[in-house]
């Protein structure tokens, strides 16, 4: 995108300098302030990805998911971020939902769903088995 503005840039300026309408300063000034305006406005939409937590070609997704504890909220998030990929999961237990940011092409959100089952915790895409779960320390178990 940046490159095309330049190219951009640069033909308007021949024509302008092929039509004598401006000065060579004008038409140097004119072109360095689109070019930093178009780099401005990238690396703005890049910082704003980044505040988010998240870096290029990432997925954020979320996934709800039963537990009741902070021995439950380790246990869920360190089963998402040991999948290569994960970048980011958090797990709040007050509203049950977990927040990821993900690699696509390292993992998907059914793989990450598989995980957190796999320690003992049902959620929206994956139930956890039974005996896993019987498993679980007695403040942790939240099937009634």
């Amino acid at each position: 995108m940046v490159l095309q503005v330049f190219k951009k840039t640069l033909f308007l300026c021949r024509q302008i300098i092929n039509n004598n309408e401006l000065k060579m300063k004008k038409v140097f000034f004119l072109a360095v302030t689109l070019i930093t305006i178009s780099l401005s406005s990238f690396g703005n939409g890049l910082h704003q990805q980044q505040q988010r937590g998240q870096t290029v070609g990432e997925t954020h997704a979320e996934l709800t998911v039963s537990g009741n504890c902070g021995m439950c909220k380790t246990r869920i998030e360190t089963a998402a971020k040991d999948i290569d990929g994960v970048t980011l999961a958090d797990w709040n237990v007050e509203t049950k939902k977990m927040h990821l940011h993900f690699d696509a092409s390292k993992t998907s959100l059914d793989a990450i769903g598989k995980a957190i089952a796999a320690v003992g915790h049902d959620n929206n895409l994956h139930k956890a088995d039974d005996k896993v779960y019987d498993a679980l320390h007695g403040c942790c178990k939240y099937r009634i």
